[in-house]
């Protein structure tokens, strides 16, 4: 598994500075997170090699069975956004002192679960995790219920059939399986106009991510509500925002259910793990395609970000958002900015098909007050000395459509809610943040 050399056209950086990409862009960022993946596996498996792990041999074992698959079948096994996540903060641990926490071991997991969807003939030692009771996690396809005294599962497919053997039991696996102690993993298939999105929701998998597995609270699985709701939102973003639609369809792999808070919603990506969304179930249409519009972007700059440095190193400040009660350092008024272009344009597009009068109102409030947010921040960034070129332009990419934007005309109730909405935030910023006593 030799990863290859990456370089991003000039033309697929600009429609990224604009905030865009498009399907063509997402697959460059796709191609390199692979990569990625691949160097951080290799480097797991030289790791384990330099301090004689005690699974070093399934491991390895695994690993060749990777490398002898083709691209396509290796991508999509390393590309799972939880393996993607795992193998970066695996190989952190390993790098360091955090030996005994590392889950080495799911890498066996994943070549079975790669021979199992090829079909491969193959006979797999799959170590288990510490506390697992007896669960083997498959990455992307089920988790096998065993004996609780198991430590180890023995993965064995031969002639399209495949078992997980351990503490004397046998439980049949992969699609064809009706045996109760397999659970596979649910997915969410949607469709319109031809363009599909496919969502894994493999909750087990994300538990043996550092970081991530006992960090994060997870929600049940997907209810009629949530199938509806998600429906409902590809149809708009298909048929009103097509260029959203087809980067979403390029990137996104898994969907992370999490609790609603007490009010609003809450929304997420991971660094490492690209092409998942986190989210709690949003109360409509709009809302959840516009969460959807507002990940990918920071899906897409995280990614960008691997690829090239945006910020050079340099003492930490904090500054103002005017999307969170809270200081954001630079990187993270970035990541914010870039995030908030993608709301703006969603509810800037969403404002020109909308006939309802209260829908057309919400459309264009909210496309002024997230476009004069971004504005606003954007000028703050481009008066940073930190920014790299590259990161230079970007802010620049950003600034320009931004500036196209402001010349664009809202109704003048629309204009005034958004202006007080912005003030109000700022306002209440200060007084938290005022001196007392």
């Amino acid at each position: 598994m030799i990863p290859g050399e990456h370089r991003l056209p000039r033309v697929v950086l600009d429609e990224l500075a604009a905030g865009r990409g498009g399907a063509d862009g997402v697959a460059w960022l796709r191609a390199a997170q692979h990569s990625k993946s691949m160097l951080l596996v290799r480097a797991i498996i030289a790791l384990l090699r330099e301090r004689g792990h005690p699974d070093r041999a399934a491991i390895e074992a695994a690993y060749r069975l990777l490398a002898g698959l083709r691209p396509e079948q290796r991508a999509t096994a390393l590309g799972h956004p939880p393996v993607a996540a795992w193998a970066f903060g695996t190989a952190a641990l390993l790098d360091g002192d955090g030996t005994a926490q590392a889950y080495p071991g799911l890498l066996a997991a994943v070549a079975a679960t790669a021979a199992v969807r090829a079909g491969l003939e193959a006979d797999l030692d799959v170590p288990l995790a510490v506390g697992a009771a007896g669960r083997l996690d498959l990455p992307g396809l089920g988790t096998a219920t065993l004996p609780d005294t198991a430590t180890h599962a023995r993965v064995r497919v031969s002639r399209g059939h495949a078992w997980a053997y351990g503490a004397g039991e046998r439980v049949e696996i992969g699609a064809g399986s009706t045996d109760r102690r397999w659970r596979p993993v649910p997915r969410l298939d949607l469709a319109h106009h031809g363009l599909r999105l496919s969502l894994l929701l493999d909750t087990r998998s994300w538990q043996h991510v550092p970081g991530i597995g006992t960090g994060h609270r997870i929600s049940g699985g997907l209810t009629d509500a949530w199938r509806s709701r998600l429906d409902e939102a590809w149809r708009l973003l298909v048929e009103h925002h097509r260029p959203v639609a087809e980067e979403l369809s390029g990137t996104l792999r898994a969907l992370v259910p999490v609790p609603s808070p007490g009010a609003g919603s809450r929304s997420g990506t991971f660094h490492h793990a690209f092409g998942a969304v986190a989210m709690s179930l949003p109360p409509d249409a709009p809302s959840a395609a516009v969460v959807l519009a507002h990940e990918i972007q920071h899906a897409k700059l995280a990614a960008l970000n691997d690829m090239f440095a945006l910020l050079e190193p340099g003492p930490p400040e904090l500054f103002y958002t005017p999307w969170r009660t809270d200081p954001r350092p630079l990187e993270g008024l970035l990541h914010g900015v870039y995030a908030h272009l993608g709301v703006a344009g969603f509810w800037r597009r969403q404002a020109r098909v909308t006939v309802d009068g209260a829908a057309r109102y919400r459309a264009e409030v909210e496309f002024a007050r997230w476009s004069r947010a971004a504005d606003d921040t954007v000028r703050v960034l481009a008066a940073q000395r930190r920014l790299t070129p590259v990161g230079r332009h970007l802010v620049d990419g950003m600034a320009a459509v931004l500036a196209d934007w402001a010349a664009e005309s809202v109704s003048p109730p629309a204009a005034q809610r958004a202006h007080r909405l912005l003030a109000d935030h700022r306002e209440r910023w200060g007084r938290r943040r005022a001196p007392t006593g």
